[in-house]
């Protein structure tokens, strides 16, 4: 029994690289937003699901997986340097006639916040 607790210990906390654990939600800062180490994890978090915006799923023939696959839906989802224009704003903030994203989650403000600022400082994958 104890060599199986053993075993399971180790896999359990040996397997993660990620730098935030599966529970914490990522805090954008007020400026400089960094696509891989705010806005990507915030994707992979909320939106790269299973049957969702995956490489392989592609709802909506959206990929999120990565900041070549975003760039591939500029001036269409994401228009840099326009909140306004940008179409996972509308859906991320809700609005009538888009649909919710993501479905059965709730973004608070510094999330929504984040991805228009990521936006406004020209939605590059570098720190602005």
């Amino acid at each position: 029994m104890k060599y199986i607790f053993l075993i399971l210990s180790v896999f359990i906390f040996s397997c993660s690289d990620s730098i935030l654990a599966p529970t914490e939600q990522v805090v954008f800062p007020t400026n400089k937003i960094s696509y891989n180490r705010q806005v990507q994890l915030f994707f992979n978090q909320n939106c790269t699901l299973a049957g969702c915006h995956n490489e392989k799923d592609k709802r909506s023939n959206l990929d999120l997986t990565s900041y070549g696959a975003v760039r591939q839906r500029f001036y269409d989802v994401v228009v840099p340097k326009d909140t306004t224009l940008s179409r996972i704003i509308w859906s991320i903030e809700k609005r009538s006639g888009s649909p919710a994203m993501p479905p059965g989650k709730f973004l608070n403000s510094n999330q929504i916040m984040g991805i228009k600022t990521w936006i406004m400082e020209g939605a590059t994958d570098t720190i602005p």
